[in-house]
């Protein structure tokens, strides 16, 4: 089948997934996790030919009036890049911000790379322009929300949201093949549509799952890890650096490593604890390497998590497919689920750094619970997160759509999916 992914795609991670020849320089991509490439692998890998289509604000050119894109060939996959403009707002390079169009320049490049490579189905990712630009293709669609939209914009009101807001509200009710990442999502987004959304994890690559687990080594490091980009209400770190000051004082052999985007060395989140007095025993590394994030899971005791929203956590996905066990927020959206209750992680008041003190006082000074939650962590990885278990779920959403869909537009496209 040929697949078209339309999604955040780093460069970087379909350099490091796929063979592409040599002096192959790929574009910065959409910056993020991984997640995008693992899966396009995973297709690969069962023999599906794959598209991996984003946007890039490296490639944006001064003045372009007409869809773009550059396009790459690698091992099983095409990698297509798509000028994405660089301001929200701001006029710039000939061109009024993305927002205030609701990307439509960039829904335009999208768009064309989907026809260049015609699909026999796309897959979009997330609710906004990548959806949006994939229902308008023509081609049978299917659309995995990977947030809750109304969510966000309650935790971080602006006029970016509110627009990002209602391009949800008009993607949502198009789909016909609608997925989410988890329980909770699901039953977010089903108050918008009368498509039943179907619950489909993130998947984690096999590499991850395959690596060494967590040991006896890792709870005596006493090591907590924190993974968080940004510096923000919806991330909740101050809370956490709060409860690792209140831990480490009953227990001085704590410490903590975090990782991300303001987690730097001398960045905003070190200077806050420093101001506050309660910067000792933490190592900034900020932004840094996916591997280098692994490797300190593996040797790692706990991964404290305090966000407020999350659908499906990669961070904690990760961190149970190596073992880490986890402490994270019981009412932060899809991290229940992601914990299954209870049993595989322990659930806390975020909003609260004493809860979160106590966790972590209980769970790296008792290695029995600990050993048990970092198994019950790792099988619950392979159960809901395992990649090919997440593909086995997506072909059937694929199937579906492929099946549903009418030959009848012009130029060989697909007729698009109607709309109700």
């Amino acid at each position: 089948m040929r697949i078209a992914i339309v999604g955040p795609f780093t460069g970087s991670s379909l350099a490091s997934s796929f063979s592409f020849p040599a002096g192959t320089h790929l574009p910065d991509g959409y910056l993020g996790a991984p997640l995008m490439a693992a899966y396009a692998r995973a297709l690969v890998n069962r023999g599906h030919t794959v598209a991996a289509i984003t946007t890039d604000k490296s490639t944006f050119p001064a003045a372009a009036r007409s869809p773009s894109f550059k396009s790459f060939d690698g091992q099983g996959l095409r990698a297509y890049f798509c000028p994405e403009r660089i301001k929200g707002f701001r006029y710039s390079n000939g061109h009024v911000g993305k927002a205030l169009d609701l990307f439509s320049f960039e829904r335009r490049g999208l768009m064309a790379a989907i026809a260049d490579f015609a699909p026999d189905v796309v897959h979009a990712h997330w609710t906004y322009e990548f959806a949006w630009a994939a229902l308008d293709s023509g081609y049978p669609t299917v659309v995995t929300a990977h947030d809750s939209p109304w969510k966000v914009l309650r935790l971080m009101p602006d006029l970016y949201r509110a627009l990002r807001f209602g391009m949800a509200r008009r993607v949502i009710p198009r789909c016909r093949y609608l997925t989410a990442v988890s329980a909770d999502l699901a039953a977010d987004v089903q108050k918008f549509t009368r498509t039943p959304v179907a619950v489909v994890a993130n998947p984690i690559a096999d590499d991850v799952m395959a690596s060494r687990g967590c040991t006896s080594e890792s709870f005596d490091s006493q090591t907590l890890v924190m993974v968080l980009n940004g510096w923000d209400a919806w991330k909740n770190g101050a809370a956490a650096l709060r409860a690792f000051a209140i831990a480490r004082r009953a227990n001085p052999a704590l410490r903590m490593v975090c990782f991300g985007w303001h987690w730097e060395p001398e960045g905003v989140a070190q200077q806050w604890a420093r101001s506050n007095g309660i910067d000792a025993g933490i190592d900034f590394r900020g932004p840094v390497p996916h591997a280098v994030i692994l490797s300190q899971m593996q040797a790692g005791a706990v991964l404290l998590h305090p966000s407020r929203l999350e659908a499906c956590s990669m961070t904690i996905a990760e961190a149970l497919s190596v073992g880490l066990p986890v402490i994270a927020g019981r009412m932060t959206a899809g991290v229940p689920w992601q914990l299954d209750d209870g049993k595989a992680g322990v659930l806390v008041d975020v909003n609260d750094p004493e809860s979160m003190a106590r966790a972590v006082l209980d769970l790296t000074t008792d290695p029995k619970r600990w050993a048990g939650f970092s198994a019950a962590g790792r099988a619950r990885a392979r159960s809901i997160f395992a990649a090919d278990r997440v593909v086995d779920q997506y072909m059937v959403q694929y199937e579906a759509a492929c099946a549903a869909s009418v030959v009848s537009a012009p130029h060989g496209a697909r007729a698009r999916q109607t709309v109700g």
